[in-house]
Formats: structure tokens, C-alpha cells, sequence
């Protein structure tokens, strides 16, 4: 079940479903940031025309999130 948060990348102002990210973006924010915890990350759900959105950030703390490369659209 999604938790719904701001998303600073998402042009609209309302809340964004967020789940936690999968393996590979896992892997990619472990060796990105030389975390371990990269597994209880969460992943924005938000659709727009491109694809998917980037942005991941540990769970209420957007102040230590980033996007993910173009790669994991």
C-alpha cells in the first residue's frame, strides 16, 4: 500500500503515491550514495507524459533524496 508524500520533481502540488523501490534501484541508491539501506527507500509512483518519476528518498526524509538516472524510467 502506497504512502502518499510531496514530490519536489512532480509538478503538482498534492501528495504522490510512494512505494518502496525495488532491487535494482536498491543497488543503484547502495552504490550511489555508499548506503546500505537502500532497500527501504521509497520511490515515487507519479506518471507523467515521459514516464515514470525519479525521485527516491528514504522514507519521510526528502531532504536526503535525489533522482534517479533517465535509465530507471
Amino acid at each position: 500500500m502506497p504512502d502518499y508524500i510531496h514530490c519536489p520533481n512532480c509538478p503538482e502540488k498534492k501528495p504522490q503515491p510512494f512505494s518502496k523501490v525495488g532491487p535494482q534501484e536498491a543497488r543503484f541508491i547502495n552504490e550511489a550514495r555508499g548506503v546500505q539501506d537502500g532497500h527501504g527507500w521509497w520511490r515515487c509512483e507519479s506518471r507523467t507524459p515521459k514516464g515514470r518519476c525519479l525521485w527516491v528518498q528514504p522514507h519521510w526524509r526528502q531532504a536526503k533524496g535525489f533522482s534517479l538516472p533517465e535509465t530507471f524510467r
